[in-house]
């Protein structure tokens, strides 16, 4: 097996630690996962262990986001590229979580995509960690243009301002709201 060619530039990152593997098998459709991967999508270790069909595992996969994540997959198999995708998935024992999935498309000696193992982190914990962050930001950003106006430096309030109103934006769209004009 070989590495596909990646269209683009490969960007390497930093990721927090792994929550789950797989491993796809495209021509057999047969998805072998670990323990974890079975607690967020809901099938049994057995399942994976034996390979289960990419159908099954999408079941899991939140309703909204389904579409989303069938194309890109489908794409990412006809390009023999990378996956990268977010997405909500469901399963009684974890409930509803929000994973990044990461894979790589390895193809056979005739080029032909074969095997496309990959890996995910749970990111639901940090949706909360970020709007804490963005409200810390605020709260410094607000502190910053305070000073900078009481010290006569008209500019540096008005970029501060400039940035307290992005920040309140994108607070604004993850609480699910807009401001007013």
């Amino acid at each position: 097996m070989t590495l596909a060619p990646e269209h683009g530039r490969n960007m390497h990152m930093r990721y927090p630690p792994i929550d789950g593997f797989w491993t796809w098998d495209i021509k057999r459709d047969r998805i072998y996962g670990d323990a974890n991967l079975s607690d967020y999508f809901g099938l049994t270790l057995d399942e994976f262990s034996h390979g289960a069909p990419l159908e099954r595992c999408m079941e899991s996969i939140d309703q909204d986001d389904r579409t989303r994540v069938r194309l890109a997959i489908r794409k990412a198999v006809e390009r023999r590229s990378g996956f990268r995708e977010v997405y909500r998935v469901r399963s009684e024992k974890m409930g509803l979580r929000k994973i990044l999935a990461v894979g790589q498309c390895y193809v056979d000696g005739v080029g032909e995509a074969a095997l496309y193992p990959g890996w995910f982190i749970d990111l639901t914990n940090n949706a909360a960690c970020e709007e804490q962050a963005l409200r810390e930001i605020h709260n410094h950003v607000g502190q910053a243009k305070d000073i900078a106006r009481s010290i006569g430096h008209d500019l540096m309030s008005y970029l501060l301002d400039n940035i307290e109103e992005e920040v309140e934006q994108r607070l604004d769209g993850r609480l699910g709201r807009r401001r007013s004009s």
